[in-house]
């Protein structure tokens, strides 16, 4: 029975690698991205015309969050060699999400101020 020695519940831990956790500083980061991307996609009109364009307008900025990330680990995973874990690629989307609604609503002002589309009712 000496060879097959089990091993103890703490020796088992260290075998398996540790699963990435959400911390405290990571769902606060996400939280705030994710009221940025609500906050800068509302869009104003008739209620159930603006309700929707500001949920298609939230789906797009996150998806587009999610497609970029993707894009990007798969296209560099191989070269700079890093392991992105699940809480890096969710952060990175929401960050990515705010930072599409911010520019969309920047380019939907602008193109309002030069008259190129009509004003909002």
């Amino acid at each position: 029975m000496e060879g097959t020695q089990e091993k103890r519940p703490d020796e088992k831990k260290k075998d398996q690698p540790e699963k990435p956790r959400f911390t405290w500083e990571d769902t606060k980061f996400t939280l705030a991205m994710a009221v940025v991307t609500v906050g800068f996609s509302i869009r104003t009109g008739d209620f159930p015309g603006a309700l929707w364009a500001t949920l298609r307008q939230v789906f797009v900025s996150v998806f587009y969050g999610f497609g970029t990330v993707f894009l990007f680990i798969g296209l560099t995973k191989k070269i700079f060699k890093y392991e992105a874990t699940w809480v890096h690629i969710v952060k990175w989307a929401f960050a990515l999400a705010a930072l599409f609604a911010v520019s969309e609503l920047m380019h939907e002002v602008f193109m309002v101020l030069t008259g190129q589309m009509p004003r909002p009712h």
